[in-house]
């Protein structure tokens, strides 16, 4: 089970930080669905696929003082949990991300709501 953000809404600090490992690229902005799109553009410009539980993990690492548990959040979470590994085969199968899909991440957090 990865790291889930507890208050999706409430940026801290300078907001919300993802950095991708691979580049050594910090990306910070004070809404999460703004970060995701940055991220998931900055995947897709260096050649490497957004999963959106490692998204979440990461941010969860990487920003000050936020709020993160292990575990389910709420019908989001279960969704998406059933979900996934549907979207792994299609991911395999016809070289989509449907894992890093965005508006996938955004209809989870506001299920959790």
């Amino acid at each position: 089970m990865s790291l889930r953000i507890i208050y999706p809404d409430i940026a801290v600090g300078q907001g919300f930080t993802y950095v991708h490992e691979q580049t050594a690229t910090r990306l910070q902005h004070p809404n999460l669905f703004h970060l995701h799109k940055l991220a998931s553009d900055h995947c897709k410009a260096n050649g490497f696929m957004l999963n959106n539980d490692e998204f979440e993990e990461n941010v969860c690492k990487n920003t000050v003082n936020i709020v993160c548990e292990e575990g389910i959040r709420g019908v989001g979470d279960l969704i998406h949990g059933l979900a996934q590994p549907i979207a792994r085969l299609a991911d395999l199968a016809f070289g989509t991300n449907v894992q890093g899909c965005g508006g996938c991440f955004k209809r989870q957090q506001q299920l959790n709501g």
